[in-house]
């Protein structure tokens, strides 16, 4: 009986907003615990797989990145621009990934490599944990990092490290860090790749590189596999976004040798076995409204001829789908189905030419998930701030 009363009421509760879980976690014993279970982040994140906003880093001359957050739902708001704080670190802090409302940080400026901190963040709840290291790391180059985390399946996490491998026959190694254990895996078997930039989904990791190579990471078996390419990929294609949201992964490609007014939204099949296209889209109406969005230096056929980075893709089937986009001083949203556009965000008030706007690139959009999951229940050690 008191099992299916916690059913119940994990199941009204999860849908409410972050705001409000929190202050109720005040009300008793019983309903603190259960809004701070594992159950309860399972049953919210099984009805709410959409971001509500992005973090958006902003290019400045200070070694501190500042960061805007961009609601993505509302009127379009102008506020502050700000640094994490939410630990002392003396090098400054920078967002790497966001995943399913974690954020990964670490030291921004370069102290070398055994020096540098790395951090896991939960902005709904403002708390952190600092991910031990391991005792016998050794001053080697980081090729990339990527956090694994889905409260729908586990509510703990995994953090794989590709580094230099000091042995002749191999250029990479894994260091992977799981919550559960507290403990460190290694592994020498990296095929060689690009891995700069990673994308977490459905339990695995996802690399792709402009040559057209593709590869993935299983993180429960902790093996690799080659994933297919769309079926149109052409040694001509630009990688303009490649990202997971909402248990989805996504990819758009740019041919540089047509107009980027029209392309196609790709989304992987759930079991990672082709691509299929999502989305169509067409911006010729969006650059009938936006004029500055064409650089008048530039011709037709460059790869950039037109000026938008895409910064999400959000597939909210219910409320209808639709990308973010950046566009010069601006960041809109695009609605797939009606092709229409709405204005989030006006960084530079009155700015009618692409020199002078802010500039924001996809890498630098990371997307924000509400989640009351805590440190404590991912094995770290927690620190409220």
């Amino acid at each position: 009986m008191e099992d299916n009363y916690n059913d119940i009421h994990a199941n009204i509760l999860a849908h409410l907003p972050e705001k409000s879980l929190i202050r109720f976690r005040a009300v008793s014993k019983h309903w603190f615990y259960l809004i701070s279970s594992a159950y309860f982040s399972h049953c919210r994140n099984r009805s709410l797989m959409f971001p509500t906003g992005i973090f958006l880093k902003m290019h400045c001359s200070s070694n501190k990145p500042k960061y805007h957050f961009l609601a993505l739902h509302g009127k379009p708001v102008r506020d502050s621009f700000g640094s994490l704080t939410f630990v002392d670190d003396s090098a400054g802090i920078k967002i790497l990934q966001s995943c399913n409302g974690l954020l990964l940080c670490c030291s921004s400026r370069r102290i070398g490599e055994n020096n540098r901190n790395y951090y896991i963040y939960n902005p709904t709840t403002d708390q952190y944990a600092t991910i031990p290291k391991p005792g016998n790391r050794t001053p080697n180059t980081i090729f990339g990092v990527v956090l694994a985390f889905d409260p729908s399946k586990s509510p703990h996490l995994k953090v794989v490290f590709v580094r230099s491998s000091r042995a002749f026959h191999h250029l990479y190694q894994l260091e992977i860090y799981s919550s559960e254990t507290g403990l460190w895996s290694y592994s020498s078997e990296v095929p060689e790749f690009n891995y700069s930039k990673g994308a977490y989904c459905s339990g695995f990791i996802h690399w792709m590189t402009y040559s057209g190579a593709s590869l993935r990471f299983d993180v429960v078996q902790e093996r690799f596999q080659e994933i297919p390419l769309p079926d149109d990929w052409n040694q001509h294609a630009d990688i303009r976004y490649f990202k997971e949201s909402g248990g989805r992964l996504h990819l758009i490609l740019t041919n540089s040798r047509h107009s980027t007014r029209q392309f196609d939204v790709y989304e992987m099949e759930k079991d990672g076995s082709r691509w299929f296209v999502k989305y169509r889209v067409d911006l010729d109406a969006l650059i009938l409204e936006y004029p500055e969005m064409i650089r008048s230096n530039s011709v037709p056929s460059d790869w950039d001829y037109h000026a938008f980075r895409v910064l999400a893709v959000v597939s909210e089937e219910n409320k209808g789908s639709f990308m973010v986009l950046h566009v010069p001083g601006k960041a809109i949203s695009y609605n797939f189905k009606h092709q229409t556009s709405t204005l989030l965000h006006d960084f530079a008030p009155g700015c009618t030419h692409i020199d002078g706007c802010v500039t924001i690139e996809t890498d630098d959009s990371f997307p924000y998930f509400g989640t009351l999951a805590t440190v404590r229940s991912l094995g770290l050690d927690r620190k409220d701030t």
